[in-house]
């Protein structure tokens, strides 16, 4: 993701590299550094972070709140929608995460960008977005996983079935969850924070790295660079790519089946054929969007991998193309409860039934009961109403209305 590079390229520098970034430092003290955020042109930080940003985020977090919700639904539990819940979640709360940490710093806080920040705001800069790049790899693997799954269901429709079991796609996602997290876990303990008294009196946050880290700094940059280009960027694009490559063609020839079929099947399998279709296309859809906005995210960081010093892509070019790709890239976040919408008559009717059943049946109950009660009095039957007194075991009075008409009919309420 665009902002977990910003973070790594911006802090990962080895002290004497730091002199010479376009993040000036005003001064050094003891190989300390004064935090500093990153300076991204305000006018185009402040209309995209501080305003559009925010509410794609509500939109979002509303909207797959919905998503876990119907798909939690034990008529929508399957091994496809066990990703997709992951997933909701994992862009959920990547997208809250992120866009809270940005809304402070380029929307609420408005002072300079060299303007000290007091201790412990820093952590929660840093932390933050470190979190957030932890909760995009998990949505990146989830995708993939989720393609390679649909890959293997169509193509091998009876063996596939068993080889994705409900088990194995839960274990598949909590392991998305717990390797991404001991994946980047070292980003925690990378730096060291402390705070400074300044002559005026007030305090800021000042960072250096850990020792641990600063003695090897180069070694540790290679190996993380090495991996996440491999395990975040390359094989997942690569995969989400065949795997849409293979689940298109099977569509076109499942549709072409089906036309020939058509007057040969059952309505019953001709739905199970349509379920199927628009649950692939739904998956090719997913990863269609994913690559969009990770293809250009990959060859940047391979740009950034082979240019540490920024003469391909100076900051001018790279900080606008940030901020426009992370909205991008949040808006990807929101497209899949609409895509949802569209391709899937169940999910349809479930969110219906959830947000609009109970009240329609409490309304339909309502009316029966009185269209019940006109219909007697129509016929001239008069209602009166009988109080009956019981009393229950424990020695409590129960009371019961009876309502009796003439020709005999009654109903207790």
């Amino acid at each position: 993701m665009i902002y977990g590079r910003l973070t790594l390229f911006y802090e990962l520098k080895s002290n004497n590299q730091r002199k010479e970034n376009t993040r000036t430092i005003p001064f050094l003290d003891n190989e300390r550094f004064m935090f500093q955020i990153s300076a991204f042109p305000k006018d185009l930080a402040f209309p995209i972070y501080g305003v559009l940003c925010p509410i794609v985020t509500i939109l979002t977090l509303v909207t797959n709140i919905l998503v876990v919700c119907v798909f939690m639904k034990r008529r929508m539990r399957s091994v496809t929608t066990v990703f997709l819940v992951g997933l909701a979640v994992s862009d959920t709360l990547g997208a809250f995460l992120w866009s809270c940490v940005h809304l402070f710093f380029y929307g609420i806080r408005q002072k300079p960008y060299t303007e000290p920040i007091s201790y412990p705001i820093c952590v929660f800069h840093d932390y933050g977005l470190y979190i957030a790049v932890i909760l995009h790899t998990i949505s990146v693997w989830l995708t993939m996983t989720l393609g390679i799954q649909r890959c293997i269901i169509v193509v091998f429709p009876f063996k596939g079935p068993r080889i994705w079991t409900m088990k194995n796609s839960v274990i598949m996602t909590t392991m998305s969850y717990l390797i991404a997290v001991v994946f980047f876990i070292f980003l925690f303990f990378m730096k060291d924070y402390s705070v400074k008294e300044m002559a005026d009196g007030s305090q800021i946050c000042m960072e250096r790295y850990a020792d641990w880290f600063n003695r090897n700094i180069s070694t540790y940059m290679s190996i993380y660079h090495v991996l996440r280009s491999v395990a975040v960027q390359l094989l997942p694009c690569l995969s989400m790519m065949v795997s849409t490559a293979v689940l298109a063609h099977k569509l076109r020839n499942e549709k072409i089946f089906q036309r020939g079929m058509s007057k040969k099947i059952g309505v019953g399998q001709k739905k199970d054929y349509q379920h199927r279709h628009r649950t692939t296309l739904m998956v090719v859809i997913i990863m269609i969007i994913f690559l969009i906005v990770e293809v250009p995210n990959g060859i940047v960081f391979a740009i950034k991998i082979y240019d540490p010093d920024n003469t391909i892509m100076p900051t001018s070019i790279d900080y606008p193309f940030a901020i426009l790709h992370n909205f991008i890239l949040l808006l990807s976040y929101h497209c899949n409860f609409w895509i949802y919408v569209g391709l899937s008559a169940r999910f349809r009717r479930t969110l219906k039934d959830m947000l609009l059943g109970s009240r329609v049946k409490r309304t339909f109950e309502r009316v029966m009961s009185m269209s019940r009660t006109d219909s007697f009095s129509h016929q001239g039957y008069p209602l009166s109403n009988i109080k009956n007194r019981h009393i229950n075991g424990n020695g409590s009075t129960i009371v019961k209305y009876t309502s009796v008409c003439s020709e005999g009919f009654n109903q207790t309420h």
